[in-house]
């Protein structure tokens, strides 16, 4: 089951246990526009200045292109710095 246009992870939270398995959500985008990313340990907010030096990925057990080739640092770097490509890497 398919679940369009949720804005929030509330309400993923809510539509699984009614069966939904795949969203199409804006939110992801938008929240990472603003420097958070959704993780499984929750959001994080990655121009916090404790991620200036921190080398790992921000999901260790994540394989995607971000958490595979990229640091919390070298993505604090890129928000910090306004690069427009960091929205994409968040999200």
């Amino acid at each position: 089951n398919h679940l369009l246009g949720i804005a929030d992870v509330q309400s993923i939270d809510r539509a699984v246990p009614w069966g939904v398995d795949t969203f199409d959500s804006c939110y992801p985008t938008r929240v990472a526009r603003h420097g958070e990313v959704l993780t499984r340990q929750g959001t994080l907010r990655i121009g916090k200045k404790v991620f200036e030096k921190d080398l790992r990925p921000i999901d260790e057990e994540c394989t995607c292109f971000t958490c595979r080739t990229h640091s919390r640092a070298y993505l604090r770097h890129l928000y910090k710095a306004s690069e427009p490509v960091v929205s994409s890497l968040l999200s």
